[in-house]
């Protein structure tokens, strides 16, 4: 069983013979501490059987400025299936990742590749800046709302470029969470993000793909409308926001599958040796049985991290995930 064949079939909620396992290399000065003291990032991923690999998309707002509200409604972001968007080389400094075209062609034969796409509000946080777009959908919920509309149909048509181009999972990159609390309240969420977001899953899935959500922050008030809108995985679940991993186990662990688990600040961070081996213990002994989990960093890990830790950490990761075959 490859990579790609363990993911898919986890998420299919059928039988694998290990613990799917992924970590987010994708912080360039990380890789290039881990390059000089260990090796090169695919003999990480290889030694350690990471089973996934992402391509990312760039951000939707390529003019280099950040817009006035007002100027969403004339706002396009260019044609979503024009192949810039899955072929774009021009990162950021500190990006380590590839696109979309890229992941596919070298991962794809045996690992399963995710698309990110950045979702309804981290997409337009980018296009009308972070306080902007949070204190609009206060003071201006009905441009806000034409926007989202217009925003989720280009969302859909690059998720078919995506799938054309033969990924396999599609990440809606949306941050909904703060600590012990959501970025808004679940009524504003649910009248002005959820209808939209909702789309670009629903599309994704008829074309037969499978739907990740990452969010960082706490998000229980939201978890049973998340599974509704039928998104696949959940990715991370932030303990260090108030996201408790049993509850999250016990009462969602049967519908939606968790992607994640290793803090990389309160977890990866903070503790080494058998402190930190416990520490990923304790996460598969909640996550792992009955299936339902995807091993994971919950987001990208950070140059101050210790590569000799990483390596220690998923010698540990891979013992255990071979422990829990579903």
């Amino acid at each position: 069983m490859n990579g790609k064949n363990r993911v898919l079939a986890t998420l299919r909620r059928q039988p694998t013979d290990r613990t799917p396992v992924d970590c987010w290399l994708y912080q360039k000065q990380f890789v290039q501490k881990l390059e000089a003291e260990y090796g090169t990032r695919e003999a990480f991923l290889d030694e350690f059987g990471i089973d996934i690999f992402v391509g990312f998309v760039p951000w939707p707002n390529q003019t280099g400025r950040l817009l006035d509200v007002a100027e969403l409604a004339d706002f396009y972001p260019g044609d979503p299936r024009d192949p810039k968007w899955i072929t774009h080389t021009q990162w950021d400094e500190d990006f380590a990742g590839v696109n979309v075209v890229e992941a596919v062609e070298r991962h794809g034969g045996k690992r399963a590749v995710i698309a990110h796409l950045w979702g309804i509000v981290e997409g337009t946080s980018r296009i009308i800046g972070i306080e902007n777009c949070w204190l609009s959908l206060g003071k201006h919920p009905e441009p806000m709302a034409n926007w989202f509309n217009r925003y989720a149909d280009w969302l859909c048509g690059l998720v078919d470029s995506c799938v054309d181009a033969g990924v396999d999972i599609i990440t809606l990159s949306d941050d909904w969470g703060s600590n012990q609390n959501m970025l808004f309240s679940p009524h504003m969420w649910r009248r002005l993000i959820k209808p939209y977001a909702a789309r670009v899953v629903q599309h994704a899935r008829q074309r037969g793909v499978f739907v990740n959500l990452h969010s960082d922050g706490y998000i229980m008030d939201i978890m049973d409308d998340i599974v509704e809108m039928g998104y696949s995985s959940l990715h991370p679940v932030q303990e260090s926001a108030g996201m408790d991993p049993a509850t999250v186990k016990r009462d969602y662990g049967h519908k939606i599958v968790i992607y994640g688990s290793l803090d990389v600040i309160d977890g990866l961070l903070a503790y080494e040796g058998d402190v930190l081996e416990a520490y990923i213990a304790k996460r598969f002994d909640i996550y792992a049985p009955g299936g339902g989990f995807i091993f994971n960093t919950g987001h990208f890990v950070q140059p101050d991290i210790p590569p000799r830790r990483l390596v220690n950490a998923y010698t540990v990761v891979s013992k255990l995930a071979s422990r829990y075959a579903a």
